[in-house]
């Protein structure tokens, strides 16, 4: 467990992957961040709908497996452990203690919140979901994911617990059959039980992480076979450089998807 601070510290991007009540699983890429020496990731309010389960989890997993974020040549890590959540919907905590991880790790949160102006001007991007690692009981070698438009993170159920793998998906302009077979990138079998899984890949451009492009699959895994249920995202989108007009909707939605993942909150907390 001495590795998690220094490793998630270096890393630029992880992963937060965990079962919701019906034991389905679900991941996000993530910033990774460290709120003193407590590992932890800060969410805009426009995700707020992907967390919505996390408070089901009886576990968490904080991994890193880019290859990117890795030491060279180094396996992906990933710890396991209990989860806690803060919301802090005001800001203050991210623009205290988390914001300049965020502005030197996550470079497009400059243009919303690198001066006081920017801050005031775009408040929305303040207020987060912070979830830390809290308690790790157990730590995962994996298999590193080296070739972003073929290597996803598993994220699955296995005899009740939070199992995680590395998968690499078959060489293909598009995912789109209703049956996937999946491989470990060492060769190794995934012996799925037929109980739900989730594959997370993503890709970002450098060094400016403009562009940050995820997908998934998500269906029963038996075997190394996946049948699909839901799709999402793209393994072999462009990322290259946005015009103009496609970087001010992206931020338009951004803030409309925070405001309203706020006001959400907001309203929740008012009828506590």
């Amino acid at each position: 467990m001495n590795e998690l601070v220094p490793l998630w510290r270096r890393a630029l991007a992880a992963e937060i992957c965990w079962l919701d009540g019906a034991g389905e699983p679900a991941a996000l890429a993530v910033t990774p961040l460290l709120a003193g020496d407590v590992p932890c990731v800060a969410l805009p309010y426009a995700r707020a709908g992907e967390v919505a389960s996390l408070h089901e989890a009886a576990r968490v997993a904080f991994a890193v497996t880019d290859s990117r974020s890795l030491p060279g040549g180094g396996p992906g890590r990933a710890w396991i452990g209990s989860a806690g959540r803060t919301e802090d919907s005001e800001g203050d905590f991210f623009a205290v203690e988390l914001l300049r991880q965020e502005l030197l790790k996550y470079p497009p949160s400059r243009a919303l919140a690198d001066s006081p102006l920017l801050c005031r001007e775009n408040w929305w991007w303040l207020p987060r979901i912070v979830i830390r690692l809290e308690r790790p009981v157990r730590e995962v070698e994996l298999p590193p994911r080296t070739n972003p438009r073929r290597h996803a993170l598993l994220v699955r159920e296995r005899d009740g617990e939070l199992s995680l793998d590395t998968a690499e998906i078959p060489e293909s302009p598009e995912i789109r059959p209703s049956q996937v077979v999946l491989r470990r990138p060492d060769g190794g079998d995934l012996r799925g039980d037929g109980a739900g899984a989730m594959a997370l890949g993503y890709d970002y451009s450098m060094p400016d992480l403009e562009r940050w492009e995820t997908w998934s699959l998500r269906g029963r895994l038996l075997g190394d076979r996946l049948d699909v249920t839901e799709r999402h995202g793209d393994p072999d989108a462009e990322l290259g450089p946005l015009p103009l007009l496609e970087r001010i909707r992206r931020q338009r939605a951004l803030s409309r998807g925070c405001r309203r993942g706020l006001a959400g909150t907001r309203e929740q907390e008012k009828r506590r």
